[in-house]
């Protein structure tokens, strides 16, 4: 009988535990990153972005013009039959530094769109691939309590033979394997959803094979949760696409009050002229060329002070969002602390349940090893051991779930 105790308090203690997020899950992060969609959407508008400071251009492009004149216009050196003009307009100085300054601060915000969907990304992976490890590793503790009610099985039937023990308690082991493999079956169809969510964002095919063997201990929370709030507003890449989209604004400020000023140009006319025949005055059908200046005078400057104002609205709406977006963070951080920090009562209180639990069903195996006794209390408190091993694992779980959630809002 000294075997059969071996077997009952060995085969409840969850596996060796191993270094929390083992490189497979990394490597499913980073296959995240190599194929999901919607990141490549978002580095393709970057790449897109990165073109609009080439396309300012450091002047205005010339004009030209071609005039004809249907009814000559006659002079004292002869008729004026057809223009030709020229046109060039100096953008104020300073205009094409602030353009260009304007087109890379509209890049920017994207890059950080990038970095802020790596993060969500890498907690969808982790999120879905921690309910399939929990699954999974209920089915394995499942599994070994099958294993042990059908050495248990075995042990009855020798005791009934031997007439030491109830035929009944037959039926009520092969009951409890019963119910166990119809546990596994519901444990099976649940993995299917996270699986899918799984496969969803790493852009998989729907029949693709992902194997967990990873092995989790309880996690170790190392950031301190009266720090996070500056550390978010610091390094968050939401807080710091906001910053942008600010100087976006900024930016586009400085442009419009240039746009606010005169900006000046050159131009030059040559009108042809065919000479008289009637008379041969001095310079007879000599051509004319006129150069001009021109100035562009902003007058409706009420267009250029509701620009500004909209952009100064934009600025403040944009603090107020980067205010209600820290409140979010923090209180998903917040709620993620008490989650962890319930997990740690958890599991200190089921260890100890666990160890007190095993050292009765000790004495049980033993009692009824020699006469068959108690072998209902003996199912009992199997089945508390059983759930003690269940909650241990929904504890690590959690501990982990909230660690991740703590993570989704950290940059390295």
């Amino acid at each position: 009988m000294k075997l059969l105790k071996i077997i009952i308090s060995g085969l409840f203690i969850i596996g060796s535990l191993g270094k929390v997020y083992a490189q497979s899950l990394d490597s499913l992060i980073q296959e995240a990153y190599t194929n999901n969609l919607e990141l490549q959407i978002l580095e393709k508008q970057y790449e897109s972005k990165l073109q609009l400071a080439p396309q300012i251009a450091p002047r205005p492009d010339p004009e030209a013009g071609l005039g004809v004149f249907p009814l000559p216009v006659e002079t004292r050196l002869g008729a004026q039959v057809t223009r030709l003009s020229a046109t060039q307009m100096f953008p104020k100085k300073g205009m094409v530094d602030a353009k260009k300054a304007l087109a890379d601060a509209k890049t920017q915000p994207i890059l950080e769109q990038v970095n802020a969907r790596k993060l969500d990304l890498a907690y969808q992976v982790k999120m879905a691939w921690l309910q399939v490890y929990e699954l999974d590793k209920s089915r394995e503790i499942i599994q070994r309590n099958i294993r042990f009610l059908q050495s248990l099985e075995a042990l009855v039937l020798i005791k009934v033979e031997t007439g030491k023990a109830n035929p009944a308690d037959v039926l009520q082991v092969q009951l409890k394997i019963q119910l166990l493999e119809n546990e596994l079956l519901i444990l099976e169809k649940q993995r299917e959803k996270p699986l899918a969510d799984l496969k969803r964002v790493l852009n998989k095919e729907e029949n693709a094979a992902i194997t967990i063997t990873d092995s989790l201990e309880f996690s170790v929370l190392m950031y301190q949760k009266d720090s996070l709030l500056s550390v978010i507003q610091a390094n968050h890449p939401m807080m710091k696409m906001y910053e942008l989209q600010q100087e976006i604004s900024k930016r586009a400020i400085d442009v419009n009050a240039l746009k606010d000023q005169p900006t000046f140009g050159v131009g030059l006319d040559y009108i042809t002229v065919i000479g008289r025949n009637d008379a041969d005055p001095t310079g007879n059908g000599r051509d004319i060329v006129q150069l001009r200046g021109m100035v562009k005078i902003p007058l409706y400057k009420s267009q250029y002070e509701a620009k500004k104002q909209e952009e100064l609205l934009k600025i403040q709406a944009i603090e107020l969002q980067k205010e209600n977006t820290t409140d979010q963070f923090m209180a998903i951080i917040e709620k993620a602390y008490v989650e962890y920090e319930t997990a740690q009562l958890r599991m200190n209180l089921y260890g100890q349940q666990i160890e007190t639990t095993r050292a009765a069903i000790d004495i049980l195996t033993g009692a009824y090893s020699v006469d068959g006794r108690k072998f209902e209390e003996l199912l009992r408190l199997e089945k508390e051991l059983i759930d003690y091993d269940l909650m241990i694992l929904k504890a690590v779980v959690s501990s982990h779930r909230a660690k991740i959630t703590v993570e989704r809002f950290i940059t390295e």
